[in-house]
């Protein structure tokens, strides 16, 4: 056999999706790990317990950036490779047909290609934000700064409507949003990490509004989690946590079954993953009722909705005068 083999281009493409997805899920793990070992504190102290956090941290800015930073760069010089191949390609039939993924540094931060426990797929029932003409219009007209800051906005007034203060030096959550490019429509949150990633696709339309009420509730829901947890003893005292749940329940309304089944549901052996492939496949559809059956996205969901009922062009003004953007106009 003869000639120079070409870049199989679709393979290529493949390959920098599934390195950006590693890069994004290993990114999760390695800051939910950073996580927990902020909480050694609470039943290891002394130097043993000093020397194995600086070591932690010191794995972490060593040896766990560089090997996220190699992976990113490998599936974005990949895929540079195969937009290459396709242009030259196109320059020798005459047509370009590129399938390559966006690649260019996220917009806030280098975050997850596919999502994580907690996430938004276009979860809602048809009903959004943007069937009112005017919220419509005032979206069209804001700047994408301005949306950006009014779906954090959204996200903050949510969570302190639940009696939840976003402030880590007045209370448990530091919740903070980043938007990562549009290659999946939704959000989703890192449970331990206190993060929210919206879609940049977000942008675009005021169903954004619904989907940051969405994943803000899912961070409520991880707090009541948070709030009942087992402590390291309990299992020699016999303490079950009743006065905990009993607490969480009267000022949530959430009752210790529900709390249970949402903490069996987030650990991510157990979470049902959105699908992804033919939307018309069976099993696309069969992985899809899987997720949404989840009572965390059944929960969740049923917050959406309401906020798409509640939500009217008055809030956004006021929502717009939170974030110190400039209020829209009928």
């Amino acid at each position: 056999m003869s000639g120079m083999w070409g870049m199989d281009t679709e393979g290529a493409v493949r390959f920098s999706e599934a390195a950006l997805h590693a890069e994004g899920v290993l990114r999760i793990r390695w800051d939910e790990v950073d996580g927990v070992v902020s909480g050694l504190d609470s039943f290891w102290r002394g130097p043993d317990a000093d020397g194995f956090a600086a070591a932690w941290s010191a794995l972490r800015r060593n040896a766990a950036e560089a090997v996220l930073e190699r992976l990113r760069g490998a599936a974005e010089e990949t895929a540079q490779h195969a937009e290459e191949q396709e242009l030259a390609s196109a320059g020798e039939d005459g047509a370009a047909s590129s399938s390559q993924p966006p690649t260019g540094p996220a917009d806030d931060a280098s975050l997850p290609f596919l999502p994580v426990p907690g996430v938004a797929f276009n979860p809602g029932d048809g009903e959004t934000s943007a069937t009112d003409p005017d919220i419509q219009a005032a979206w069209d007209e804001m700047s994408e700064a301005d949306r950006k800051a009014v779906l954090r906005q959204i996200v903050e007034d949510e969570l302190e409507a639940y009696g939840l203060n976003l402030d880590p030096t007045e209370g448990p959550m530091d919740v903070e949003v980043r938007f990562f490019p549009g290659w999946m429509n939704g959000g989703a949150i890192s449970i331990q990490t206190g993060m929210i990633y919206l879609s940049s696709d977000l942008l675009d339309s005021p169903y954004g509004l619904q989907i940051a009420a969405h994943e803000a509730r899912h961070q409520a829901q991880y707090e009541m989690i948070r709030r009942t947890d087992a402590d390291p003893w309990d299992w020699i005292t016999g303490d079950d946590n009743a006065d905990k749940y009993a607490e969480v329940e009267e000022e949530f309304g959430v009752s210790r079954e529900e709390i249970e089944q949402w903490r069996h549901e987030f650990k991510p052996w157990n979470y049902e993953f959105p699908p992804m492939g033919d939307p018309n496949s069976p099993e696309y559809e069969e992985q899809m009722q899987a997720y949404r059956d989840q009572q965390v996205e059944v929960d969740a969901r049923e917050r959406e909705e309401e906020f798409a009922d509640e939500f009217g062009f008055e809030d956004l003004q006021q929502a717009q005068r939170d974030a110190g953007v400039p209020v829209s106009q009928r």
